[in-house]
């Protein structure tokens, strides 16, 4: 077999000496070509199975469709090459030259690339998952859609990186740096980038959820309309970041180094707000906004068909119901529990909820006095307070009196329905 191999080998390179460069879908399984020379070679569908490849020059070559599990490609030379859909599963990359080569949908899981260049290469729709990256740099690299998972990322540069819709749940992204880049639509929920640099950083929908960001910087970072609920931003600097319609609840905050934060629609610096050494752990809070119905009867299945019918038609209609309700159910009661991302939306959100119950119009006469009553405390409120009341009052005016009375079947839900009811409004202290 060993003769085979290097009969092939010895082949190979004569022909490529001659001038030859197509050598596709060539069968090379364990070939040994340590440190040669085969730049330009058209190797498109070869087989490189757990092949000797360290040091080997294939730059501006093409290796699309190759099988290279498993192949040593330590410190080789990969520049502009063509890798696209290629299995290099478990291959071994370490110190590798990848500038500007282009590997989208390839198979790079469970690869050791540690220290490899990536400088502006393009890796599409990649799968990189438990891939070990330690210390590679892929500055303006094109990673969007790539599959990230529970990579170690610890000190990689991803600066001006497209990550945009990118998986990086679970990943370890421990003093990497991200400044730059552009990761909407990301997924690093319970990633780990303590000490990660995001200065500048894209994450406009991102979900951070239950991720530790300790000691990170998100200075300037536009986090608009992210999910990180359960996130740890203990030591994190958030000055500059841009918060429009961000939820401010469910975070861990101890040590937060935040002097002002840009909450307007654009990020244009209309609307900033500056916080004290001491405001910024009241503007960022581990409660969360909710509003609750309990209903002095039990939840019946029927009921419970006719109530989900119901809210999913209100949720079509009004954005502001932007998920169904948890349910708490005991013998003799029912507890309808609705959270919500902002403040302002607790009265309108109150208001929507209660319209198929007998007591509907009585609640809601309540919720349209409560907000009057707040209103007429304009003289006792900070500028802030009266602004998320004037907030509040612009989700509630447009649903005052345009809703239609529910006609709600009859029969077993009649008990229901018709049931008393109490509404529960939970907020912390009133925010911008």
């Amino acid at each position: 077999m060993e003769t085979t191999e290097k009969r092939i080998a010895d082949e190979i390179l004569g022909r490529y000496g001659q001038g030859q460069r197509n050598f596709v879908r060539s069968d090379l399984r364990g070939i040994r070509w340590q440190g040669h020379n085969l730049s330009g070679a058209d190797f498109n569908g070869s087989n490189f199975t757990q092949a000797q490849l360290q040091q080997a020059n294939f730059s501006q070559g093409n290796l699309s469709n190759a099988q290279m599990a498993k192949a040593q490609l330590s410190e080789a030379q990969l520049v502009r090459t063509w890798i696209k859909r290629a299995d290099l599963q478990g291959a071994m990359l370490q110190g590798a030259d990848l500038r500007e080569a282009q590997l989208k949908q390839a198979c790079l899981a469970y690869a050791q690339m540690e220290g490899a260049d990536f400088k502006k290469a393009s890796l599409i729709a990649t799968n990189l998952e438990h891939a070990n990256l330690k210390g590679a740099d892929f500055t303006q690299a094109v990673l969007s859609g790539a599959d990230l998972r529970f990579a170690e990322l610890r000190h990689v540069n991803f600066r001006r990186a497209n990550l945009s819709g990118a998986n990086l749940s679970g990943a370890n992204l421990r003093w990497a740096d991200l400044s730059g880049a552009n990761l909407r639509w990301a997924d690093l929920s319970g990633a780990r980038l303590s000490g990660a640099k995001l200065m500048g950083a894209d994450l406009s929908n991102a979900i951070l959820s239950e991720a530790s960001l300790v000691h990170a910087d998100l200075s300037q970072a536009k986090l608009t309309r992210i999910d990180w609920a359960g996130a740890d931003l203990s030591q994190t600097t958030l000055t500059g970041a841009k918060l429009y319609e961000t939820p401010r609840f469910g975070l861990q905050t101890e040590g937060l180094l935040c002097e002002w934060v840009d909450l307007s629609p654009t990020g244009d610096r209309s609307h900033i707000h500056h916080l004290g050494p001491d405001e910024a752990q009241l503007f960022f809070r581990p409660s969360q906004p909710q509003v609750r119905v309990i209903i002095d009867s039990p939840l019946e299945a029927y009921s419970h068909l006719v109530i989900a019918s119901f809210y999913h038609q209100i949720a079509r209609k009004f954005a502001l119901l932007e998920s169904p309700p948890s349910i708490q159910l005991t013998p003799r009661r029912t507890t309808l529990t609705f959270n919500l991302n902002q403040e302002s939306h607790l009265l309108a959100i109150a208001y929507l909820i209660v319209q198929p119950f007998k007591d509907a119009q009585a609640t809601q006469s309540s919720i349209v006095e409560l907000l009057k009553t707040l209103q007429e405390l304009d003289g006792v409120l900070s500028p802030q307070e009266q602004a998320a009341i004037e907030q509040s009052a612009q989700r509630l005016g447009p649903l005052v009196g345009q809703l239609k009375p529910v006609t709600m079947p009859g029969g077993e839900a009649d008990n229901f329905f018709d049931a008393p009811i109490q509404v529960l409004l939970q907020t912390p202290a009133v925010n911008p």
